[in-house]
């Protein structure tokens, strides 16, 4: 796989975990919460932002790794129990992400940090953690539920760096989608060809169709984590209207919208 889609991927699951530590934040009643709903909602987000993925084809069919669901019990005297063995980077990254919560807070409440950490392991593997912690400042106590990815390093394409100048290009439609696509092609003074044949390298298809997967994350994201109505979503994301977004989702990519759950609907329920 392509680091750059690999680190797209981080960044989005990312930025989910950090919506969800503010969902959680925001619930009324997150000192009730048991144990078993919030794991409920870490898996919701990871199996969603997976099965996004794979119908996106941003990660390979045949990309192979194994995932690792943690959860961890933090005591108050520093012990840990753990469902898995973790290594010490892991139980160092833990340990500073509850103290730092910790000491810039003088509530006696709860309080929901984002957990992101990566890692090589040796030459071999590459390591990439994602959940929530919940600590309660009452007791000093604090529990964290996660996800590791772990994947072998030699199926990462670290050879198309020459091809970043796409970045940027990315960056100027983003930011203005009238911008004629084959005008920016000759920004480097390339042929439409050959700006095409180095999308493929590097963003594994078209341009064109790169732009639509992203906006596509957009909307999973804005339906996971806010309360904007369907067509609010359409108008913000410039769809011409609410088939078109439908087909890509339901027709092109076969992820239909009862894929992705509403979490401020759940709440309501």
């Amino acid at each position: 796989m392509n680091v750059r889609l690999l680190s797209l991927i981080e960044r989005r699951v990312n930025r989910a975990v950090k919506l969800l530590s503010e969902f959680l934040s925001n619930h009324k009643t997150l000192g009730d919460l048991p144990e078993k709903q919030i794991t409920h909602y870490t898996q919701l987000v990871m199996d969603t932002y997976i099965a996004l993925f794979k119908a996106l084809e941003i990660v390979p069919s045949d990309y192979l790794y194994s995932v690792r669901e943690i959860q961890v019990h933090h005591g108050n005297g520093g012990e840990i129990v753990c469902n898995e063995q973790l290594n010490r980077k892991t139980l160092s990254y833990l340990r500073e992400s509850i103290k730092s919560a910790s000491d810039h807070t003088s509530d006696s409440g709860y309080t929901v940090v984002p957990l992101h950490l990566q890692y090589f392991q040796g030459f071999s593997d590459f390591s990439a953690l994602f959940g929530i912690c919940v600590i309660d400042h009452s007791t000093q106590t604090a529990q964290s539920f996660f996800h590791e990815f772990i994947m072998n390093a030699r199926q990462m394409n670290f050879s198309d760096h020459t091809l970043s100048y796409l970045d940027d290009i990315l960056l100027k439609f983003r930011a203005d989608p009238s911008v004629n696509i084959r005008d920016l092609s000759k920004i480097n003074n390339l042929s439409y060809l050959q700006f095409q044949k180095d999308c493929r390298r590097y963003f594994g298809t078209t341009f064109y169709d790169f732009t639509i997967k992203l906006k596509m994350m957009d909307v999973v994201e804005d339906l996971m984590f806010s309360n904007l109505m369907t067509k609010e979503i359409v108008y913000k994301y410039k769809f011409a209207e609410y088939s078109n977004m439908y087909k890509f989702f339901h027709r092109t990519y076969d992820f239909p919208f009862k894929n992705i759950t509403r979490l401020y609907s759940m709440e309501k329920v």
